[in-house]
């Protein structure tokens, strides 16, 4: 993941490096023209506990020294804050800057568990982007100006994109390199050059059960194995 750097406004230390627990306090700014920002949610991604900045854009949690604190808003870069080992500065003042539609990159699961805590995980922290709906051709035939706006389409960007990585986390975590294995026993270069060339699409895997999915490996193997015979033949002349 690209870290970006969190602007800190740092005023007086007040709070003792002996505590554990601390509150981190502070707001968040556009960098752009210094107003504050509202409903930008934010998350210990430690202990998984979210928040949303209120009106004038403050926000407050408990935090322990190591933690790492992001920021998010649809259309601005992330902005992650790692909490120092020492005192905790009494004030933080949290700068995010606009760039490009931003999701995490797709993490290799071996757990169903891992798969569905982190999407509903995933899910929850945008779900105001997530449910918003998409307008029907009478609706933007009705209300023009916001069918074009910048807001609409940067909406409608990141639900296709958030779909289409979701849909890949489910991938890797059904098609993975241990379920591989334990079928094939293909291990290094040729367990991933087998994978890289069969990888099935999320429709596939999703139409399979279990069984048929499970047959649909050991049989593409097989014809991988042919394939790669036959390269290696013809090499040798």
């Amino acid at each position: 993941m690209r870290y970006y750097t969190a602007l800190l406004l740092l005023c007086c230390c007040l709070l003792s490096d002996g505590l554990r627990a601390q509150k981190m306090i502070g707001f968040v700014t556009d960098l752009a023209n210094s107003q504050p920002m509202p409903n930008i949610s934010y998350e210990n991604i430690f202990t998984h506990i979210t928040g949303v900045t209120d009106s004038n854009g403050r926000f407050a949690m408990n935090v322990e020294k190591g933690q790492l604190i992001e920021f998010r808003k649809l259309g601005y870069n992330v902005v992650r804050v790692r909490i120092p080992s020492g005192a905790l500065p009494p004030f933080f003042r949290i700068a995010m800057e606009q760039g490009a539609v931003q999701l995490d990159e797709v993490e290799v699961r071996n757990s169903h568990r891992d798969y569905r805590s982190d999407s509903m995980r995933y899910h929850d922290l945008y779900k105001r982007e997530l449910e918003y709906q998409k307008m029907s051709t009478m609706d933007m035939i009705q209300h023009p100006f916001t069918a074009l706006s910048k807001h609409y389409r940067q909406i409608m960007s990141f639900q296709k994109e958030y779909t289409y990585l979701d849909q890949q986390k489910y991938v890797d975590y059904a098609f993975n390199e241990k379920l591989v294995t334990n079928l094939t026993g293909l291990k290094g270069d040729s367990l991933q050059n087998y994978m890289r060339r069969f990888r099935p699409s999320y429709e596939q895997l999703r139409a399979l059960p279990e069984y048929y999915f499970f047959s649909y490996v050991k049989q593409s193997v097989e014809i991988w194995r042919r394939q790669q015979r036959g390269s290696n033949s013809r090499s040798s002349y």
